[in-house]
């Protein structure tokens, strides 16, 4: 009888793929990892398309096509031309960290004007022709997004440090703070886009200051 052939030990099963969620969404190994810089330069295709055509007739295929990337690259990112165009808003305004508080309630008013007006100077007029823009835009979600992330931040904390003003006697405590602060916002727009004329953020806190009826040093 021919000798019997020993079974084979089966060979090793090869190691289990990462999965996204244990990768932060990148592709690791063999995988195409993301490309470095792709969010700058989504966000920055995003920015000129807005200025060129609008928040009407931005379109997530050519952002990509602008950027030079996939459909899905954005998706996995903003989930939604809404989001990405409140993104790309947040990008153009830079960092808007807002100062920590110093326990004078002028001091830390005029430091949230400076932190709030300089971005809007920095970005020019290109940059508040996309505010306005996206403020004309009969879009709920649109709004919500824009207000939750870009406005609520300052005037939140606007609106509390006119109520310590007020209960400190620096402004007349008959006045609804939320009001003051909206016409503060409104009167620097105004004069920073309807009329043209260019403020620096010292200009705004004493624009601010003369409309809430401060004369404290």
């Amino acid at each position: 009888m021919p000798p019997q052939k020993s079974a084979q030990s089966p060979a090793p099963a090869p190691p289990p793929a990462s999965r996204p969620e244990q990768t932060g969404g990148r592709r690791t190994g063999r995988g195409r990892p993301r490309r470095a810089g792709a969010d700058a330069a989504i966000l920055a295709a995003t920015i000129d398309l807005l200025g060129e055509r609008g928040y009407a007739g931005l379109r997530i295929d050519d952002v990509a096509r602008r950027a030079g990337t996939a459909k899905t690259t954005i998706y996995r990112r903003w989930p939604s031309r809404t989001h990405l165009a409140v993104a790309a808003v947040e990008h153009l305004l830079g960092d808007r960290r807002l100062p920590q508080p110093s326990g004078e309630a002028l001091t830390d008013l005029d430091a949230l004007i400076g932190a709030a007006f300089t971005p809007l100077v920095r970005g020019g007029s290109g940059l508040v022709a996309i505010i306005l823009d996206i403020h004309r835009q009969d879009d709920a979600d649109l709004k919500v997004a824009y207000r939750r992330r870009i406005i609520d931040p300052v005037r939140q904390r606007a609106v509390a440090l006119v109520r310590r003003a007020a209960r400190e006697g620096l402004v007349d405590d008959r006045a609804d703070p939320e009001v003051l602060v909206d016409a503060a916002i409104g009167g620097l727009l105004y004069r920073s886009t309807i009329l043209g004329q260019e403020m620096t953020a010292e200009q705004a806190s004493g624009f601010v200051r003369e409309l809430l009826g401060i004369t404290a040093p």
